[in-house]
């Protein structure tokens, strides 16, 4: 059998299983297809692996097909901090849009697969801009909507925010058709911490805190849920 796909087995934007969540969400079939004309497939980074580099030129916008990462940013004094974490169907690149240079690094967090639009496409005149313009608002105001949530949780106390973090999880890997009582956490618990505002020593406890609470069962980095419901009051307490 040949190993190169056909036409009707190709993925692409029209067939893709993530094109509820990614760039073709709201779109017309017509302009689903012009999309998929542009966008590059294929592009592999393994664990560690930089997607893009702070500083660098913007390049266009990524959407990850398989696989997970992580954004981060760098302080003043050199600190790395877990700006976020990219699940498939999720989209990168909006740090280096407005100053067309990147603020922040992308980084596999395992193997992982992603689609490229070029920053040439997004001014081009190969494709009707308004929609992709608008397409491209739409996400950029979730991913701000998501980082104010974020601020708001950083206040709260730090069982409440390891909670909120595991249900949000849950929440978004249900939405990609994968199982929400039970996956694997891609991140290590000090980039939990790091994103959460805590020591890792502290994520670490509240998990553990949670298991003896028989809410969630943790084996290495594979998470259960085994109460849902009692997480959930928790987390709303």
């Amino acid at each position: 059998m040949s190993n190169t796909l056909t036409t009707k087995t190709a993925v692409t934007c029209e067939n893709c299983n993530l094109d509820t969540l990614c760039l073709p969400n709201g779109l017309q079939r017509t302009e689903i297809g012009a999309l998929g004309q542009l966008v590059k497939r294929d592009n592999i980074r393994r664990k560690g692996e930089i997607i893009y580099h702070v500083g660098s030129s913007f390049r266009g916008i990524i959407a990850l097909r398989s696989g997970s990462a992580k954004l981060v940013s760098i302080d003043s004094n050199g600190n790395e901090i877990v700006v976020n974490f990219i699940l498939p169907g999720e989209l990168l690149g909006f740090d280096g849009l407005a100053l067309q240079t990147h603020q922040c690094t992308a980084i596999a967090l395992e193997t992982l697969s992603f689609c490229h639009l070029s920053a040439h496409y997004l001014d081009s005149s190969a494709i009707d801009t308004a929609f992709l313009n608008q397409a491209l608002l739409q996400r950029a105001s979730d991913q701000f909507d998501s980082q104010v949530q974020k601020m708001m949780l950083i206040r709260r106390p730090a069982e409440e925010r390891v909670a909120s973090f595991i249900l949000k999880i849950s929440e978004r890997l249900k939405a990609r058709g994968y199982s929400a009582l039970e996956f694997r956490l891609t991140m290590s618990r000090e980039e939990i911490g790091n994103y959460l505002g805590l020591a890792h020593e502290t994520v670490s406890r509240i998990i553990n805190h949670f298991q003896a609470l028989q809410m969630i069962e943790v084996k290495s980095r594979q998470l259960k849920i085994i109460n849902k419901k009692k997480l959930l009051g928790f987390y709303e307490e």
